[in-house]
């Protein structure tokens, strides 16, 4: 009786303390968890996967001019020129407002690139433009066609208005199937130079304005110098008769300035030109803003 009494002593004992040892450890386990939640760590069913890829992120505007310049060298050294590009778009860090045109600027630095490059180094012009100053077209067009090396132009998509100025300057044009070059008749007070001269033929002289005479005037100088000009950069790439008919059909008012000219077209009226444009040269407008939104084209790290 009495090592039965004793025996159940140790039971109870037993019992209590492997309780208390269960309640150590609940107590331990629980104390961990709000320290861990107090420290604000996650669960494992909470935690983020770790393979998750981060968003990329924008190239920097250094990171987008040294693809630029490597493009350009790359380019250069394929066809053994000196590259020179005339390129108006909006940058990823352009103002809303910013325009970019044909500005006098753009003729001080494209004058400086043409006077540094060597006489006899042929010169690839990248051109892509809707127009501008016509006094600084000019300029640029009048250096690329004094230049004694071969002079490229390279449309991948437009040259218009004054931009085809720097076109008909080159020697050869390379343009895509559906690149555009665009009539050069001048504007006077914004209106075609043609248009306001035919105000002439169309009223009496007696009921139109002074204003509008002078405008008619000051419109058939600016005609006259436009085609003059034209005639001057192709007089030595065809004879001068023909120079003559494309002066006059790019000037004389028969197309809306909007027009487009196409590589058939300019083959058409006797420009040398070239289908296809190097892929490099594609490559540059890949890293250029078409849109206020995110730009087409590759990524690159």
């Amino acid at each position: 009786m009495e090592e039965l009494d004793f025996t159940l002593v140790i039971a109870v004992v037993a019992v209590f303390s492997l309780t208390a040892i269960t309640n150590l450890y609940v107590i331990y386990s629980l104390t961990r968890k709000l320290d861990a939640v107090a420290a604000g760590s996650k669960t494992d069913e909470d935690a983020e996967p770790e393979n998750e890829e981060e968003p990329s992120r924008a190239p920097s505007k250094e990171q987008i001019l040294a693809r630029r310049a490597q493009l350009i060298r790359e380019l250069e050294e394929e066809r053994g020129t000196r590259v020179i590009q005339l390129i108006h778009r909006k940058e990823p860090w352009s103002t809303p407002d910013d325009e970019p045109e044909i500005v006098l600027e753009d003729s001080e630095v494209i004058l400086q690139q043409v006077r540094e490059t060597p006489p006899d180094k042929p010169i690839d012009f990248i051109v892509h433009t809707e127009g501008g100053l016509t006094f600084a077209a000019d300029l640029m067009a009048m250096a690329l066609r004094y230049h004694k090396a071969k002079v490229t132009a390279m449309v991948p998509f437009y040259a218009m208005s004054d931009g085809t100025y720097l076109a008909l300057a080159a020697d050869e044009i390379m343009m895509e199937k559906c690149s555009i070059l665009a009539p050069v008749e001048p504007l006077v007070d914004d209106m075609p130079a043609n248009a306001v001269m035919s105000i002439l033929k169309r009223k009496p002289i007696e009921t139109v304005s002074d204003r509008t005479f002078l405008q008619a005037e000051s419109a058939r100088m600016e005609t006259e110098n436009a085609k003059e000009f034209v005639k001057w950069l192709l007089i030595d790439k065809m004879n001068e008769e023909q120079a003559m008919q494309v002066a006059n059909f790019l000037v004389g008012g028969f197309m809306a300035s909007t027009t487009p000219i196409t590589l058939d077209v300019a083959r058409a009226i006797g420009l040398n030109v070239i289908e296809g444009v190097p892929e490099k040269v594609h490559q540059i407008f890949e890293t250029i803003e078409f849109t206020g939104g995110a730009r087409p084209g590759k990524q690159y790290q």
